[in-house]
């Protein structure tokens, strides 16, 4: 094994320990039961509703494991799983227990693909932390990453509820230490992404009628740049 490659084998099998730890810890005992509670007290922080879909989870030891129906609550940032065997059985996935999961199916037009990673986070004023975001570019290990971050909203509806928002951050892909951070839909803020390439990726997102303003757009830039960007 190279030097280079054994700092990366190190870092995964932390994670992998660490992963283990908060999975065994949020299926424990009080933790477990203070879920529970919580996930009947709010029924409506379900992202996409309370039903269960079909999906696979992401480990840290590099596995895909496939589960009859995974549902994810952004209120509590917590991720439920159905048991493989024990369908009535549910076991809980903190952000910081999983490199990631996926929701739906490639394909299917009814429940389409959506993938969710873990990742650093800056957002507002509870500093650093590792949470689930939604990934919008085409990989999820690029140069640079765009994602989308479901939280209920600070201010409640005339009804009392507080819906849920999503906001959007960009940042680098790799997992490292650097976090992920809103990003303005403007095309200053997208092209101090790009730095030096600034003036190449404008040619490109003006040429592709991209628009600065659109996510979805801002993705296809950000695709593009990492395409470039290894090229060496």
């Amino acid at each position: 094994m190279s030097a280079l490659v054994r700092p990366a084998v190190a870092q995964t099998s932390r994670d992998a320990a660490e992963a283990r730890v908060a999975y065994q810890q949020a299926n424990t005992g009080a933790a477990m039961h203070t879920y529970r509670a919580a996930i009947g007290q709010q029924p409506t922080g379900f992202l996409g509703g309370n039903a269960f879909q079909p999906g696979s989870l992401r480990t840290f030891d590099g596995h895909n494991l496939l589960v009859p129906g995974l549902r994810y609550h952004a209120g509590l940032h917590l991720l439920e799983a159905q048991d493989s065997v024990e369908l009535d059985s549910t076991h809980f996935w903190p952000a910081n227990s999983l490199r990631g999961f996926d929701l739906g199916e490639a394909g299917n037009p009814d429940q389409p693909l959506r993938r969710f990673r873990s990742r650093l986070v800056k957002e507002g004023s509870a500093g650093t932390r590792r949470e689930f975001v939604e990934v919008l570019t085409a990989i999820d290990a690029g140069p640079q990453l765009l994602a989308w971050f479901y939280a209920p909203a600070s201010d409640a509806t005339p009804n009392g509820k507080h819906p849920l928002v999503g906001t959007l951050l960009a940042g680098p892909g790799t997992v490292g230490t650097e976090p992920l951070r809103p990003l303005e839909p403007s095309e200053g803020s997208v092209m101090r992404l790009f730095g030096a390439r600034a003036d190449a990726m404008r040619t490109f997102a003006t040429a592709q009628h991209l628009d600065y303003t659109r996510p979805a757009d801002i993705a296809k830039m950000m695709d593009h740049y990492n395409r470039i960007a290894v090229v060496k």
